[in-house]
């Protein structure tokens, strides 16, 4: 399904402030349906359903049992806004790899996988003091009808 070879750059990104919703239990369709019936009603009511956003994997899927794993969906907050029904945070900025996804929400798993593989494949060393996190830009694509949508797999890598 992926090929063997995953290509990436390295950029160095900005802090983002985010505000987060924070979602328990299993990756894929769960998660997606989170997104779609929570996350999205709380953009669209606070005006933010074109900010950019951001998908916050807490536990990691390999090592933790999959109904308590955390996701952070957050949304990054205009300069000067807060909001009280959510919780805040400052995304770190720094060196990442970066991949483009372009899938579901079923196989995003195994291109983390894949990408996962590739970056220590090339030698590069993950920052564990930091989350790797999907960015969804303004504008990011998503199909409704076909559930297809695009991101950054963003994986923090050490200088």
């Amino acid at each position: 399904m992926y090929a063997r070879r995953v290509n990436f750059t390295v950029v160095d990104r900005a802090p983002a402030r985010v505000a987060y919703l924070r979602y328990t239990g299993p990756f894929g369709e769960p998660l997606g349906r989170f997104w779609r019936s929570t996350v999205a009603p709380w953009l669209a009511d606070h005006g933010l359903i074109d900010c950019p956003r951001y998908g916050v994997a807490v536990d990691n899927p390999v090592t933790s049992t999959h109904d308590e794993l955390r996701y952070d969906c957050c949304v990054e907050l205009p300069p000067g806004l807060t909001l009280p029904d959510a919780e805040q945070t400052i995304l770190p900025g720094g060196r990442y790899a970066v991949a483009v996804y372009k899938g579901t929400g079923r196989d995003i798993g195994a291109a983390w996988m894949a990408f996962m593989r590739e970056v220590d494949s090339r030698g590069l060393a993950l920052d564990r003091s930091r989350a790797p996190f999907e960015h969804y830009p303004r504008g990011a694509l998503f199909d409704h009808r076909t559930g297809v949508f695009s991101c950054e797999l963003c994986a923090p890598v050490t200088a």
